[in-house]
């Protein structure tokens, strides 16, 4: 397994006029291929209310398997943080990358689901309605 820090060296964090921040790749990355494996800060139910009323919500994985956008506004199931870049991607209709929990190890993969150019954003599917200004579902 790589470590983290060989990791790190495949994306950097960048700022996007109007958007934030995100990570782009820092060389070419393969379809398949790990991107990051991030520690998870796994939030508990009885907490989420702490969580999702602050902008931490905005970085949050859903940390149950199978879950619904329902779940996440009802604030059923546990909640995790990464504490790697992973909670840096931003959401994209056509993503070029993809996440699996590994629940049991408190631990997030960042992987590639088609090749990623040196410079082109990491972006994620959200799987959820958007809320943030300018997005198909906030209008």
């Amino acid at each position: 397994m790589l470590a983290t820090s060989d990791m790190r060296k495949k994306v950097r964090i960048v700022v996007f006029e109007g958007r934030g921040r995100g990570i782009v790749a820092a060389e070419p990355i393969k379809k398949g291929e790990l991107i990051e494996r991030s520690p998870v800060l796994v939030i508990p139910e009885t907490d989420r209310h702490k969580i999702d009323e602050s902008i931490l919500f905005t970085y949050v994985f859903m940390w149950e398997k199978d879950t619904t956008e329902e779940d996440l506004y009802s604030r059923k199931g546990r909640a995790g943080v990464t504490l790697g870049y992973t909670s840096l991607c931003n959401h994209s209709n056509d993503p070029n990358a993809d996440f699996d929990r590994l629940i049991d190890e408190s631990l997030l993969d960042l992987f590639a689901v088609r090749d990623i150019a040196e410079g082109e954003e990491i972006t994620i599917d959200y799987q959820m309605t958007l809320w943030f200004p300018g997005s198909p579902s906030s209008a």
